[in-house]
């Protein structure tokens, strides 16, 4: 009997559970974006002038998105923990806002520089989670985060750029990111 009881909360828990994931949704896309720009400074010196080749691996979606609980669970904090298909492991602990159903603030799914580091990897990734409310918990549970490769991107346009610092010139990398912005990302 008291397996039974146990089991049917458990699938409770499940079945009130599945609309959780990312507000953005489950389903991802990462891509390889490449371009190249040009940009002409003129600062201090003599004019001068540089040429990038610039790559980026994006989520299409966005390489940080918020995660959505389940209803009518009260929560201050959540963590979530991705298993990826390699076996490796990475968490993230983010506050939580009850009422709205949401992480307070965004998770980083896909970035990865030496500061930090992507909760999620290319393919499957098992997501569980758990909330918490003063530090006791309230609800827990697991979805999947399915990151598909949508190969390669080529940006069509070449960017020309003008700057008045010679920083520019001398690491043309820096105006990458303001490139792939301005082409939509190569999509």
């Amino acid at each position: 009997m008291k397996f039974s009881i146990f089991f049917s909360s458990l699938l409770l828990t499940f079945s009130v559970h599945a609309d959780v994931g990312f507000k953005k949704g489950n389903d991802l896309t990462a891509v390889v974006a490449k371009g190249e720009l040009h940009v002409r400074c003129q600062g201090r010196t003599t004019p001068n002038y540089a040429h990038a080749f610039c790559r980026r691996d994006l989520l299409i979606s966005g390489e940080y998105d918020y995660f959505q609980g389940p209803t009518s669970i009260k929560a201050d904090k959540v963590t979530l923990t991705a298993r990826h298909v390699d076996g490796s492991k990475r968490s993230k602990t983010v506050n939580y806002n009850a009422t709205n159903r949401q992480s307070t603030k965004q998770v980083n799914l896909w970035i990865h520089t030496l500061l930090q580091k992507p909760l999620l990897d290319g393919g499957e990734n098992k997501i569980s989670y758990q909330m918490t409310l003063k530090g006791s918990t309230t609800a827990r549970g697991e979805f999947t985060a399915v990151v598909h490769d949508g190969g390669m991107k080529f940006c069509r346009r070449t960017g020309n750029y003008w700057s008045g610092n010679d920083q520019d010139c001398r690491n043309p990398n820096i105006l990458c990111d303001q490139y792939f912005r301005e082409n939509d990302y190569c999509l």
